[in-house]
């Protein structure tokens, strides 16, 4: 039996070692390399002219000197792309830099541990538009690089980028460019000058070309493959075939282009298309990974370590190449083989066969499935940190993860509890993020031992539900099996619990709740929707009730973070931005309407793809555009974009506008003009660095039902969000009835959602006054309200309404409620007039005519109801005119031929004589016709 190689064998000998996968031995950080290094970089770094980090920054302390930032992405540069890190100190980068950082580097003992790297080349430093602080920085980086000489798997890199900074530094030219163009642009010229085939062997990944990187893997792991297959034992198979089934195994039955560039050629890329063509049935993916570890360790103790070594990089980086094309690199994760690669090694390395006993190696043990075959270097909680917004989700998960650490550590100290793991529901609008997080969340528990994969699976109601009996429950539990050791992610979950009955959605709630108990320890099941669809869906099922662990909402974005979203989508789409786009950018975006359903990202993804579009117009006007006009979006692109060319884009217009054209309510709209104007100035004093000024937005609307209160209240919530003091800008409506529960200790959840769901918006609360009701559940409901009111007066305003006797009674019960809601706004009736005008403005508004007379009817009609108690205001109003309608109907009805005009015309023999006043819900607001 051949023994581990020592420069190997430290791996696991106690002392800390940074290893890069692949040829070359790993590297032991001594205490006293790490000491003088780190001295070494806090001498380099100290140039307080070049910038100190910011608060956004999320590596390193507010007030790092900025070269911090610069050497960790220096020393990120000479990563190879898909490569696999191990070791104690595979972190080195944050080990070096740990002065500047508040949540500390340690060492990390488990060699079962590792990190992989990304795909993508970036210049290492940041660009300046001054020439002597760009030529500092770019300097700084050379020296940067001479700290980090002699370090195996990163020597070659470090070579490279040092003659490449070395030309830059040389070439006025080229440091010229840097000060005038972007960062794409840059990068091009790099990709230009740089791109001969001794730098391409060393960083393939130089040009972005996904084809360049998947030959260069394709050509390793061939190389690995021939030597191992040259000592161990194996059965006949060419590489064709291996490739073959590296594809099925990353679940690929096609043939990427560009195969044949690689060292397989023409005829072995043929060879790969007969067995994908001829091998149908995919193999076990655990399986196929199991005699992969099991052959490497073979190869080690066949002497040929290095070459096994080599296998698992190069089979990584070839399998994250086929996955993604044509597009860029994709890990997969049925390639995750690290883990249990280097867990038979330590046996390996720690096995003492008896004396006089003949050495007998056995196969690599299976990977645990309890331990994740999975990096751990916290990626996914970095990845969650860099989403832009859902602070509040955001804390949500960190509270997961924490117990999910700490049941990891009671579990190491021998106590036997239940994973904390749970069920959950995320609910909120399209694009705000619940899918990602849900990944995240998987990757996380993996990282964490919870769960043994780590994998998404991602259906909806279609998935789940058959057409026929019998056929549900069987879908249900093929899909359960298929996400175990993973999270199921179930879109529009409420869909399933249809009342009519006529389908199978009941039997597949059933079917899910039993396979959600059998497979707890082992599967996150995450139910997603609307928000008030999936509370419903919830608390209608007892059964899925007492298995959901956690709510977590997901909020809109606001409009500062969908402008972030829109110029990060920009520049990873690979577009400039000219001069003013951004801010054209964002005040569209500040015209979408938070109407329910409202997309998020998907707005932002529409907004841009309308851009894009419009500057294809505009570019196929030029004879031959450059690549530099092609890449810009300029202000013309955004100005031509219409409420045509949008498309799904919605839009909304000024609310302060729409205010004004109200029907009526003339000290309601004065008063809210002097709310605004007071917001406006708060903001203005802000701006000017006054202190804030103490104020509670929260108020009261009284009046009859169909006043327009509903409606003031949602322009209330527009305004508002475009002075800056609300987030969001939408309205939640919901009644004092809604925020009681049932039953104990159900009421105080149903206002926290409710609250959750408005923040940076306005909760209208209607018919507020039945929270007075003390032999219910209503003072419960208001002292959980007041509490939330209080907590969240920066970015939530709560709009308590109802009739105005009823509500003074509120008060009276809790005195503390008036010093928290200190603007009431009296809604008065309508006046004849105002009745009459609202009548043709939704007349006018449906595209009918009124002929003469029709509105001296409708008025006298409604001045003999409008004193009566009952009496609806807007409401009745809209009742009569679509009884008006539905008289006209008959009338025409009667008519053999009946012309355009006489369609559109109302006469006064429409309007219903014998027509009564009658309650209907919704919200009315009118506005004068223009």
């Amino acid at each position: 039996m051949a023994k581990l190689p020592a420069e190997l064998a430290v791996l696991f000998e106690g002392d800390p070692a940074f290893d890069v996968v692949g040829a070359e031995p790993p590297y032991v950080v001594t205490p006293e390399w790490l000491d003088a290094t780190k001295a070494k970089i806090a001498d380099l770094v100290d140039r307080p002219t070049l910038g100190r980090v910011s608060a956004s920054n999320k590596y390193f302390i507010e007030g790092s000197p900025l070269l911090v930032d610069t050497f960790y992405f220096v020393f990120k540069s000479l990563w190879p792309a898909l490569g696999i890190l191990v070791g104690g100190a595979r972190n080195l980068h944050f080990l070096l830099l740990n002065q500047w950082r508040e949540e500390q580097q340690e060492i990390d003992t488990d060699i079962a541990n590792w990190r992989e790297t990304g795909a993508s080349f970036d210049i290492p430093y940041p660009l300046r538009r001054d020439r002597d602080s760009q030529e500092e920085v770019i300097r700084a980086c050379r020296e940067m690089l001479d700290l980090l000489i002699g370090i195996p798997g990163l020597e070659a890199r470090r070579k490279a980028m040092a003659s490449m900074l070395d030309h830059v530094l040389a070439s006025p030219e080229l440091l010229d460019l840097h000060l005038t163009q972007s960062r794409p642009a840059v990068l091009k010229r790099w990709i230009e000058e740089f791109g001969n085939d001794d730098i391409r062997q060393i960083y393939p990944n130089l040009s972005g070309n996904p084809l360049d990187l998947m030959v260069y893997g394709v050509n390793r792991l061939q190389a690995a493959y021939t030597r191992i297959a040259a000592v161990t034992p194996e059965a006949e198979k060419s590489f064709a075939e291996e490739i073959a089934s590296l594809l099925q195994q990353i679940g690929r039955t096609d043939l990427p282009a560009g195969l044949s560039f690689s060292a397989l050629g023409p005829s072995g890329t043929a060879e790969v298309q007969t067995t994908l063509e001829t091998v149908k049935t995919r193999p076990d993916p655990a399986e196929w990974r199991r005699r992969r570890q099991a052959w490497m360790i073979r190869a080690v103790e066949a002497g040929a370590a290095y070459d096994a070594r080599e296998y698992l990089a190069a089979t990584y980086q070839v399998g994250a190449s086929l996955n993604g094309l044509p597009d860029k690199a994709k890990a997969s994760k049925e390639l995750y083989m690290v883990a249990g690669f280097f867990r038979g090694l330590r046996d390996l390395h720690s096995f003492r066969p008896p004396k006089a006993v003949p050495t007998t190696i056995v196969e690599a043990e299976a990977p645990d499935k309890l331990r994740a075959d999975v990096p751990v270097a916290g990626d996914p909680i970095a990845d969650l940190n860099e989403m832009t917004g859902l602070g509040a989700v955001k804390a949500r998960v960190h509270e997961l993860v924490a117990e999910a650490k700490v049941a990891k550590l009671r579990a190491e100290a021998g106590l036997r509890l239940p994973k904390p793991m749970g069920h959950l529901v995320f609910s909120g609008n399209p694009g705000t993020g619940k899918t990602t997080v849900a990944r995240i969340l998987a990757e996380v528990y993996r990282d964490l031992g919870m769960l043994s994969s780590g994998h998404l699976v991602e259906v909806g109601r279609a998935d789940l539900i058959a057409s026929y009996i019998g056929q549900t429950a069987p879908r249900v539990t093929e899909v359960v099996e298929r996400a175990l050791g993973g999270v199921l992610f179930i879109d529009e979950a409420y869909s399933l619990f249809n009342t009519s009955g006529r389908d199978f959605g009941r039997e597949a709630v059933a079917t899910l709740i039993q396979l959600m108990e059998t497979h707890r320890d082992n599967l996150v099941v995450v139910m997603a929707g609307y928000p008030n669809e999936m509370y419903s869906l919830v608390e209608s099922n007892p059964g899925l009730k007492s298995r959901i662990r956690t709510f977590v909402n997901f909020p809109d974005y606001t409009d500062g973070e969908l402008h972030r979203i829109f110029l990060q989508a920009a520049e990873q789409a690979g577009f400039v931005l000219g001069a003013g786009v951004s801010e054209q950018a964002l005040a569209t975006l500040h015209k979408a309407p938070r109407a329910p359903g409202f997309g998020n990202a998907r707005t932002v993804r529409t907004l841009l793809e309308r851009i894009a579009t419009l500057q294809a117009v505009r570019l196929a006007t030029l004879e031959s555009p450059t690549m530099e006009q092609v890449r810009t979006i300029e202000r013309s692109d955004v100005a031509e974009l219409t409420d045509e060319n949008l498309g799904d884009l919605p839009r909304h217009e000024d609310p302060r506008s729409e205010l004004t054209a109200m029907t009526g309510l003339t000290e309601v709209k004065a008063t809210v003009e002097r709310l605004a104007a007071e917001a406006q100035a708060d903001v203005l004093r802000s701006k000017a660095g006054m202190p804030p000024t103490e104020r509670s937005r929260h108020m009261v609307f009284t009046g009859n039902p169909g006043t327009g209160k509903t409606t003031v209240a949602r322009l209330l919530a527009e305004i508002y969000r475009d002075l800056g003091l609300l987030g969001v800008g939408h309205l939640v409506e919901t009644s004092g009835n809604e925020l009681m529960g049932q039953y104990v200790g159900q009421t105080s959840p149903k206002v926290k959602r409710l609250v959750e769901q408005a923040l940076g918006g306005v909760l209208f609360i209607d018919e507020a006054y039945t929270l007075a009701d003390a032999r219910g559940y209503g003072a419960e409901a208001l002292a959980t309200l007041i509490k939330l009111m209080e907590e969240h007066r920066e970015d939530l305003v709560v709009v308590l309404a109802g009739y105005t006797e009823p509500m003074e009674g509120l008060f009276l019960q809790n005195p503390g409620l008036r010093s928290r809601v200190p603007t009431t706004l009296e809604f008065p009736d309508y006046s004849s007039l105002e009745l009459q005008e609202i009548f043709e403005y939704l007349s006018g508004k449906a595209g009918y005519l009124l002929a003469d007379g029709v509105v001296e009817r409708v008025g006298s009609l409604l001045d003999r109801i409008r004193h009566m108690a009952e009496f609806g205001n807007g409401r009745d109003v809209r009742n009569l005119f679509e009884a008006t309608v539905s008289e006209q109907a008959v009338r025409i009805g009667a008519l053999t031929d009946p012309s355009v005009d006489q369609l559109r015309e109302l006469t006064p023999a429409d309007v219903p004589a014998d027509w009564q006043a009658k309650k209907a819900a919704g919200a009315v607001g009118f506005q004068v016709r223009k």
